[in-house]
């Protein structure tokens, strides 16, 4: 028969064991089962004890008490919590091509622009001989501002309880605006540029490919007296640029992965899902205009209509601007699979 004392050593250590079990569960699981678990506990635990003790008298071995004869798989669910990732992942938005244009600000709704044509008339002049007259030719262009926004709407429980729900209500309505804006600056771009020309290149180059349309239209800036700096393509296009190969089957850039290094002739390439797949784009951004900002970005959050009733919060991104063009000899606009016949020998 165990003794008060060895009875009340038993006792203690039985509850540093519960103690110890209690503090691993979740506290949810510690609720739902601890009427059953600890009762249980406590009389299995204690019966094993004492029977131990009892069959182990009179032994002179010391008794010992394994865990795997100790713990024995009582309790249902998960023990060991779930590694929970913060945040929510999305899917990513195009990247803002505004950053690859100058930028100023406005506090006007509309940008004039007085664009100039020389007739240059400059010659060799004889004494006495009368100097030549050259004219400009002004054309004044309006560019409107434009606004663009949306809305989103979130309950308020969502943005309280969901890890990470503020950032991506964020980064979602701002990354939707920007691809519309994005869309607009195409747009202007093909309204106010100039085609491409094979001049003296045309039916020249046997075999022309992309590089070849490339090369050609930055020397159309070139001749002009441009400095292109930037080339715009859709990405499938850069990857075919990537992949040409010589009559050796040997890739016209190098290796796959460093063969252009984000730059043709020097010149910084742009990819953005924005262009057209098939078209491009080669500018000097300096020259060709600037965007102007009358509002930047900026994300609201407040109540709208019947918000406050339903418990939602009504997320506002706004933006207003404008790309001003101001020389559209400044961007050559073409189409890879055109112009390449139009160097292509006959």
């Amino acid at each position: 028969m165990i003794d008060n004392n060895t009875k009340d050593h038993l006792d203690k250590v039985i509850k540093a064991i519960d103690d110890r079990i209690d503090s691993c569960l979740d506290a949810r699981e510690v609720e739902a089962k601890k009427s059953t678990l600890t009762s249980k506990t406590n009389n299995t635990l204690y019966n094993f004890i004492k029977k131990g003790l009892i069959e182990n008298k009179n032994n002179s071995s010391k008794y010992e008490i394994k865990a795997g004869e100790l713990f024995t798989s009582e309790s249902t669910g998960d023990m060991v919590q779930a590694n929970y990732v913060s945040g929510i992942k999305s899917a990513p938005f195009e990247s803002d091509l505004r950053n690859f244009l100058p930028q100023a600000t406005t506090d006007s709704d509309s940008v004039v622009v007085n664009r100039a044509v020389l007739t240059n008339q400059a010659a060799g002049v004889n004494e006495g001989a009368t100097i030549p007259t050259s004219t400009n030719a002004l054309t004044a262009t309006t560019f409107n501002v434009a606004k663009y926004g949306h809305l989103f709407s979130a309950s308020i429980e969502f943005l309280k309880d969901v890890e990470g729900a503020s950032q991506f209500i964020s980064n979602q309505i701002t990354g939707g605006l920007v691809e519309k804006i994005n869309d607009n600056i195409i747009t202007q771009i093909l309204a106010n540029d100039t085609a491409f020309s094979a001049g003296s290149f045309a039916d020249a180059i046997e075999s022309a490919n992309q590089f070849d349309v490339l090369a050609v239209a930055i020397n159309q800036l070139k001749l002009g007296s441009y400095n292109p700096d930037v080339i715009l393509v859709n990405p499938t296009d850069y990857v075919k640029m990537l992949l040409l190969k010589d009559s050796n089957n040997g890739y016209l850039r190098g290796k796959t992965g460093d063969s252009m290094g984000g730059s043709i002739e020097g010149i910084r390439v742009v990819q953005s899902p924005a262009i057209t797949a098939g078209d491009y784009h080669v500018m000097d951004s300096g020259r060709f205009g600037v965007w102007y900002n009358r509002e930047a970005l900026k994300v609201e959050v407040g109540e709208s209509s019947t918000d406050f009733a339903e418990d939602q919060k009504t997320i506002k991104a706004t933006s207003r601007g404008v790309l001003a063009v101001f020389d559209t000899g400044a961007a050559i606009t073409g189409d890879f699979t055109t112009d390449a016949a139009a160097l292509e020998t006959p």
